[in-house]
């Protein structure tokens, strides 16, 4: 009977501070977080932490511990935004690097193949142009240039040859 009436107490005592504590403290949290919503959650944050340690709190100070606890909750929030904010930046640059370093990879992937194909003699080098370049079927590339389809292929494959030599030995330069 007797711990019944302690823990009515102590309930009683709890909705009384929550009571008047609260507008003030969610107020409090709103002008450091600048969100209402978050700041609610931080003022239920620190009440739950209020009552779990609400035998060990002085009545005289239980107030004072509350904006305490507030304010400390909502700085470590802060803190926590700003360590994904930067994350999320790190995370932007990483990519952008990454996709310009691809960019500039294959354009220089681009220009060796380009010279490559400069350096084949005819008609492979025209042959070439026509199939991927302007990308025509080998049947139309060899109608206009009066040749049969499987001289196109025959010549796609000398210039395929050529392009993986060289592009497999440049690479391995790197």
């Amino acid at each position: 009977m007797i711990w019944k009436k302690k823990t009515d107490d102590k309930t009683t005592a709890f909705e009384g501070l929550f009571r008047q504590q609260y507008p003030p403290l969610v107020r409090h949290a709103t002008l450091l977080l600048g969100d209402p919503e978050e700041a609610r959650d931080v003022v239920g944050e620190a009440m739950e932490q209020a009552w779990q340690r609400w035998d060990t709190l002085a009545e005289a100070q239980r107030a004072s511990w509350l904006f305490t606890t507030v304010r400390h909750l909502a700085l470590n929030r802060l803190k926590h935004r700003q360590v994904v904010t930067d994350h999320a930046e790190a995370i932007r640059e990483a990519t952008v690097f990454d996709l310009q370093a691809r960019y500039w990879e294959h354009e220089r992937l681009l220009r060796q193949a380009e010279a490559v194909v400069e350096a084949l003699g005819e008609p492979t080098r025209t042959i070439v142009r026509l199939c991927y370049f302007e990308q025509n079927t080998y049947r139309v590339a060899a109608e206009r240039l009066g040749i049969s389809p499987d001289t196109v292929k025959k010549h796609i494959s000398k210039a395929l040859r050529a392009l993986r030599e060289a592009l497999g030995k440049k690479g391995d330069e790197r």
